[in-house]
């Protein structure tokens, strides 16, 4: 039976990504695909980096994945910058070239299966790093979007997106038993094309601490989004422990 665990926004959080992880075993995931941003912001990147790789699985690169390697951090507030700086100074060469050979989007195919989309912002225009918050944003992407799914990340806040043929809507409703139960589980409608945000493993700002990610199971057609709970006070000693700035360290706490 495929279950696609599809993460993002890991951020160089170790903590959470072995939690999340050990969930997937749990909830006997078979596959793995991630949206991008496996860097930046907390204490793990070359760990994190190295864990995704070995997986071996779909990747698309995130804007933090980008930046680090290009130099240019032209997008970056002073304190992603400094946290950039930092992570660049962990990462090898190696590691530095397999980041720069990721590409921006992708197909995902499974045997027997439906194809789907992954990107870590948006498909119009995915190297220009657009934020999709609402329904109007989401309204440009679907043009671009073939496939009946697509999965992305970049806002670290789970969303789900619909269009119609005519209009983009957020379905409110499908996400909301996430922020109540810590789970929610829909079933995509048929003739519709779906834009899904599955939130952040390793920086959260919804309000939620907890790491979010999404199961994709081809077999029941369902889209499942778990959080997870993880060591963080263990994340944040580890922000402290390697100098970065201390609003890093709170806002993992906070969800914001």
């Amino acid at each position: 039976m495929p279950r696609t665990a599809i993460i993002s926004d890991i951020h160089a959080n170790l903590h959470a990504l072995h939690a999340v992880m050990e969930d997937c075993q749990h909830q006997q995931c078979t596959d793995v695909v991630c949206l991008g941003d496996v860097v930046g912001y907390n204490a793990y990147p070359s760990e994190c980096l190295d864990y995704i790789r070995q997986l071996n699985c779909p990747v698309v690169k995130g804007n933090h994945d980008e930046e680090v390697v290009s130099a240019s951090m032209t997008m970056m507030n002073p304190m992603a910058r400094l946290a950039m700086e930092w992570t660049r100074a962990q990462l090898n060469e190696d590691q530095l070239a397999w980041l720069a050979r990721l590409q921006y989007v992708r197909i995902v195919r499974h045997s027997g299966a439906s194809t789907f989309g992954i990107v870590h912002s948006c498909l119009e225009q995915p190297k220009s790093w657009n934020y999709i918050i609402n329904a109007n944003d989401a309204s440009t992407n679907f043009p671009k979007q073939f496939a009946p799914l697509c999965f992305h990340g970049h806002t670290h806040i789970p969303k789900v997106f619909m269009w119609d043929g005519r209009h983009a809507v957020e379905d409110y409703d499908a996400v909301h038993p996430l922020y109540l139960e810590g789970q929610m589980e829909f079933t995509p409608r048929p003739g519709l094309k779906y834009f899904i945000n599955v939130g952040s493993v390793g920086q959260p700002r919804d309000h939620d601490p907890r790491a979010c990610y999404a199961i994709y199971d081809t077999d029941r057609n369902t889209i499942t989004m778990r959080r997870v709970e993880y060591d963080i006070a263990a994340a944040q000693q580890a922000i402290r422990d390697c100098g970065l700035p201390e609003y890093l360290a709170e806002r993992l706490q906070n969800g914001s």
